[in-house]
């Protein structure tokens, strides 16, 4: 698990923080075009609660921050919970133990 999901006051400012602010922590505020791209494709998703996709960025970040990913893994993740019906912090934490890699294979 990441870290940041141990720090009480990291979870307690994803319970509230825009998933832009999220990115903008995780990433030192070194947003590329690739990021905006990622968000986009999730923005429009209503299925997750606000503080389910921070976590989800936390999670997604932590592997793949400063590199370049496939823009659409995001997407993939967010589906995948989703369709996994995670809707707390706890079950969006309880995921991020999950190998991200393997989760993406199985994806795709």
């Amino acid at each position: 698990m990441n870290k940041l999901l141990n720090d009480q006051d990291f979870l307690q400012f994803c319970e509230t923080a825009l998933p832009i602010e999220v990115v903008e922590k995780l990433t030192n505020n070194n947003i590329r075009g690739l990021e905006n791209i990622a968000l986009r494709s999730i923005s429009t998703r209503k299925k997750l609660p606000a503080n389910v996709v921070n976590v989800l960025l936390v999670y997604f970040y932590s592997a793949f921050a400063n590199q370049v990913y496939n823009r659409n893994d995001l997407a993939r993740l967010y589906d995948y919970w989703a369709s996994n019906e995670v809707r707390t912090m706890q079950q969006a934490v309880e995921m991020t133990n999950e190998n991200i890699e393997q989760v993406l294979n199985s994806l795709k």
